[in-house]
């Protein structure tokens, strides 16, 4: 079970981190962005997994993949934003770290307005 092998990389990370952080701080933060980038390596074969079962689902379902295709990045904007956001608070910096999630809502936002423009021209033509 891969979530057993991702929890004992965290855990060892975290045993590493904190005993680095006493003498070599410095250190102690690559040690930890280092397990933080060997987790999400690990986790790789599950996105092109997800990515393949979602192309699978929209070729069968016939719906419009574009929108789906945002949804899907609308997410991995937000991942990307929050473990990279975490990584900055962890080095000391929390107000970067604000800034770097604002960031990634108004990219959200960006992503999403085509969605809601698409649905605004749908209700409008149900209502006619």
């Amino acid at each position: 079970m891969d979530i057993i092998k991702i929890a004992a990389v965290g855990i060892v990370t975290a045993f590493c981190s904190l005993t680095l952080k006493e003498n070599k701080s410095e250190l102690s933060l690559m040690v930890a962005i280092a397990g933080g980038c060997i987790i999400l390596l690990m986790l790789l074969n599950y996105f092109t997994g997800i990515f393949d079962s979602i192309n699978m689902l929209i070729d069968k379902a016939g719906v419009n993949g574009s929108v789906v295709k945002s949804v899907i990045k609308i997410v991995g904007i937000g991942y990307i934003t929050e473990f990279s956001a975490s990584i900055v608070e962890d080095s000391g910096n929390k107000s970067l770290a604000e800034k770097m999630v604002m960031a990634g809502k108004v990219i959200i936002l960006a992503v999403s307005l085509p969605i809601l423009t698409a649905l605004f021209d749908l209700i409008s033509e149900l209502m006619v």
